[in-house]
């Protein structure tokens, strides 16, 4: 499955910039191009818009709007993006923080990835997911811009370099994808099995073929 795919890579390459990380936490040429790009302005009024975004009481309404969304139309793909936002984050407080233990210079706390940035990149991946297909281009726009947004105000505001930012952005995404993809592989298994023996019951519910052949 592409979701599956796309979703292991960027939590790959989150998971080595974090090795790099622990070795070298130091800010890199990205972090110093970045920082260069986003002058530090500790009172910025639209840094501190966005970071809101990625607060506890914004996940949690976040969450729930996902929910009841994706609860009309797939509820499978309800929980997965429901759940996924706050596994995401939680990980990334309690593991990855504390593993990588990289500090930045102004705030001196656990940097690597952020999680605001992983909180607003995973609502973002899963409102996209539960609107309806001719919808998801809008929103996945309305998405990134949030994501872009977060980032820039994590960095404007000193709380993390721009590589702890890209690290939330990729873990956030990431880690909604998989959690989807694999909640779903079950069903995509049965409706296989389906599909091969035609009559064959998916779950409690006979396959379109075997409705088909009694209705003929």
């Amino acid at each position: 499955m592409a979701e599956l795919a796309v979703g292991t890579v960027l939590l790959g390459l989150a998971a080595i910039a974090g090795l790099v990380f622990i070795h070298r936490p130091w800010p890199d040429r990205l972090d110093v191009w970045g920082d260069r790009l986003f002058p530090a302005d500790l009172s910025s009024r639209w840094a501190h818009f966005f970071v809101t975004l990625g607060s506890m009481w914004a996940l949690i309404a976040g969450v729930f709007l996902v929910f009841v969304i994706g609860l009309r139309r797939d509820r499978v793909r309800a929980i997965a993006c429901a759940i996924a936002p706050v596994m995401a984050v939680l990980i990334v407080q309690e593991i990855a923080k504390p593993l990588v233990d990289r500090h930045n210079l102004l705030s001196s706390g656990l940097s690597y990835p952020s999680g605001t940035v992983t909180a607003v990149a995973a609502l973002a991946t899963a409102l996209t997911l539960v609107m309806p297909a001719k919808a998801r281009f809008p929103w996945a726009v309305l998405g990134l811009l949030a994501i872009a947004g977060t980032g820039a105000a994590v960095v404007v505001l000193r709380w993390h370099y721009p590589t702890d930012a890209l690290g939330g952005a990729a873990v956030g995404v990431g880690a909604v994808l998989v959690v989807d993809a694999l909640l779903h592989i079950p069903g995509v298994v049965a409706e296989m099995i389906g599909s091969a023996h035609p009559g064959t019951r998916v779950g409690n519910r006979p396959t379109a073929a075997s409705q088909q052949r009694w209705c003929t």
